[in-house]
């Protein structure tokens, strides 16, 4: 989806595109300042993101990884994904109860899905940029999880307060063929309930100009067994390649089996 503007980085001087400096350095140069950017020592408060001072690194970075690679591969390394949008926060915080309706009408709350892994993110159903890509992530993210998907909830709560009915949440179901996955959620709910998730979960949804269409963060948490947060991962797909798809999924997997192993 569309993405909310989010104030350009300050640099004390212009970045110098000399030499170039190694894969790590780039890369905890990235990590860095895409951390700066994230509030995620409290619940309920806005993350903005310094793309622009990613972006700038990004160029770099992305000329050094082996992208070509890593589209021959069905799995490809979640390298690519920790390059494009930085590695996850490790956090550790009580998730926010919520208690919502699911693609099939019946309520669903964070409470009932307890020893379980949650990976939970926020999509618009009627979003034709991000959100389906994000979907496609979380589905491809299940198929390599294998046995221990039975283990894993993938869970999305709708960010459109215009399009949030069951039926447009089945609608984007069907087109996404998501209908048939066994563990997928796809919350909704009325727009004060559905405020007050987003609230706390610290993402802002608002109609964009000209369109139905929303803005509103790319952004996922990992929920361990317990109901405690243990990561955000940002999930922005970026150029949406064949490599750094398969990479974002990878990248989701491998946060799920960390959570099952330590929870």
């Amino acid at each position: 989806m569309p993405k909310k503007p989010a104030p350009p980085a300050v640099f004390a001087r212009p970045p110098s595109f000399g030499a170039i400096p190694s894969l790590d350095a780039l890369m905890a140069q990235a990590q860095a300042l895409h951390q700066a950017g994230r509030l995620a020592q409290a619940v309920g408060t806005a993350r903005p993101r310094t793309v622009a001072a990613v972006g700038a690194l990004g160029v770099a970075i992305i000329g050094v990884i082996p992208l070509a690679a890593a589209a021959a591969s069905a799995t490809a390394s979640p390298i690519i994904a920790q390059a494009l949008d930085g590695s996850s926060a490790p956090l550790d915080f009580r998730a926010p109860a919520f208690q919502l309706t699911n693609q099939h009408g019946h309520l669903v709350s964070l409470a009932s899905l307890r020893g379980k892994v949650v990976l939970l993110t926020f999509l618009d159903p009627v979003c034709t940029s991000d959100c389906p890509l994000i979907a496609q992530e979380f589905r491809a993210a299940g198929q390599l999880l294998g046995a221990a998907s039975k283990q894993v909830e993938l869970v999305a709560v709708v960010t459109n307060p215009v399009y949030h009915q069951v039926t447009d949440v089945q609608a984007f179901d069907r087109q996404e063929q998501l209908s048939q996955v066994p563990n997928w959620l796809y919350l909704t709910g009325s727009v004060p309930q559905l405020q007050q998730v987003w609230k706390n979960y610290g993402v802002s949804a608002e109609i964009l100009p000209a369109g139905s269409m929303i803005g509103h963060q790319d952004i996922a948490y990992v929920i361990d067994r317990a109901g405690h947060v243990r990561q955000e991962l940002d999930t922005d797909p970026g150029p949406a390649t064949t490599a750094t798809k398969s990479s974002f999924a990878v990248l989701l997997a491998n946060a799920a089996r960390q959570t099952l192993r330590s929870s």
